[in-house]
């Protein structure tokens, strides 16, 4: 990310989604201060530091943000983590003070945490570290047939990046509606890795293509990264939220 790191957050527009970006190096030793308590026991149940780590930034950003929405301090911020299936605090993070009127969706990968904040009525975002050799037993899980053919016809060179590609689109998708890998991901057909993103098929849901508006991001070489809208087609702006979170190191 080139882009430089701006020190305050625009507004949100009605036609606008905004796209933040972290780095693992931007996490601060008093950035889990700003965690709740819910938080705190998920932050902890992650072995690795990193995990850790990513975990923290992305509850930072979206709190930081959301706060200069609102007009509030970020530890104001007050997020909803229930399952709707379950009631257990692992479900997608939704604003408790104003529900539905901020649509977020945070994801993180390698060195990047991003957060997508649109006024639509849903948003998915996710971004993947490429690892070309992850790739290889993951197809199965991951593509349609129609999808594996066009994979299997491309560039061997190129074959590490597509599958993630493929791979993001749909994350993003599922992560819009709130189903997560609930659903089978060869269920859904996305357009080939080497053309504008588009929902194609969704075996059984012959109305969903219509539904999303998708994009795929900018974030860095190592990582491919996709975002879905329901309810509009939106500006979608990238930003580098190295600025905001330097700010916020000693909250």
């Amino acid at each position: 990310m080139s882009r430089p790191a701006p020190l305050r957050v625009p507004p949100l527009g009605s036609s606008a989604c905004q796209v933040w970006w972290a780095r693992l190096t931007d996490h601060h030793p008093a950035h889990p201060r700003l965690l709740d308590a819910v938080e705190v026991e998920r932050r902890t149940a992650f072995r690795l530091q990193a995990d850790q780590n990513r975990f923290t930034l992305g509850v930072v950003l979206t709190r930081i943000i959301l706060g200069t929405y609102l007009g509030v301090a970020p530890e104001q911020v007050k997020l909803d983590r229930s399952c709707p299936d379950c009631g257990q605090p692992h479900g997608r993070p939704q604003l408790v003070s104003a529900p539905g009127q901020i649509a977020f969706s945070v994801s993180h990968s390698g060195n990047l945490v991003g957060v997508a904040f649109a006024t639509a009525p849903a948003v998915g975002l996710d971004v993947e570290l490429i690892a070309p050799q992850r790739a290889e037993g993951l197809t199965q899980a991951v593509l349609s047939p129609a999808e594996q053919a066009d994979f299997d016809r491309s560039d061997p060179a190129r074959r590490g990046s597509d599958f993630f590609r493929y791979w993001v689109r749909k994350e993003a998708v599922v992560k819009a509606t709130g189903e997560g890998l609930r659903v089978p991901l060869p269920d859904l057909t996305m357009s080939p890795a080497d053309q504008p993103p588009r929902l194609v098929e969704w075996r059984g849901r012959p109305d969903a293509p219509a539904r999303f508006a998708l994009y795929d991001l900018e974030c860095d070489p190592d990582h491919a990264a996709s975002l879905a809208v329901i309810g509009g087609r939106p500006e979608v702006r990238e930003y580098d939220a190295g600025g905001l979170i330097s700010q916020f190191g000693q909250v």
